[in-house]
């Protein structure tokens, strides 16, 4: 048991030391881009696994992370409005898991119905923020007013995820951070319902 404890204690000390370098940081920047275009795995781990390596810089690799998602919510945005529709034979030749085209055409009415409560909710929780950019541009959403709540979205939900992982040692900290998330998570979720 000691040894398995320590195996991983040691790959533990691996990737917060590979997290710990620029190039990590940088990485996590790309990773965060590419998220909110096609990527299908959240930015969040990477976000964590930087944090943890470097406490004190919290803040810095939290806007780092959301000017990089919002960036690539912004090119999401864009293929999605020079494409518009076209875009539909483009997804359908992309794997299922990545860009269902069911999920696109579902997010397009939302937008009917939600209009700006969609794209924070598309931005903060865990629904996939690629297909609201991609959708957002495609139905002939404003850019200004997406990116700006997209800004506040996803700002937001990062700076919750960083926070529990700078406070990790502190657990009121950590249980109101979580507590928050949760509350914001279902809000939205029931917003949608």
């Amino acid at each position: 048991m000691t040894s398995l404890w320590r195996y991983c204690k040691d790959r533990y000390d691996n990737v917060i030391g590979i997290a710990g370098t620029a190039a990590a940081e940088r990485l996590m920047w790309l990773f965060a881009v590419l998220e909110s275009i096609i990527i299908p795995i959240p930015v969040d781990p990477l976000l964590v696994a930087t944090v943890l390596a470097r406490p004190a810089a919290w803040i810095r690799l939290t806007a780092g992370c959301t000017i990089a998602s919002i960036i690539g919510g912004g090119l999401g945005w864009a293929l999605g409005a020079g494409l518009g529709v076209g875009i539909e034979q483009i997804l359908a030749m992309l794997p299922h898991v990545i860009a269902a085209p069911e999920k696109f055409a579902a997010v397009q009415d939302g937008f009917v119905t939600f209009g700006i409560i969609l794209v924070f909710i598309g931005a903060f929780t865990p629904l996939p923020y690629k297909v609201i950019a991609v959708s957002a541009g495609i139905a002939g959403f404003a850019l200004v007013p997406f990116l700006a709540t997209s800004l506040v979205g996803r700002g937001l939900r990062f700076a919750i995820v960083a926070g529990i992982a700078r406070h990790h040692g502190d657990a009121r900290i950590v249980m109101a951070l979580l507590s928050t998330l949760v509350f914001l998570i279902g809000g939205a979720l029931w917003l949608v319902h």
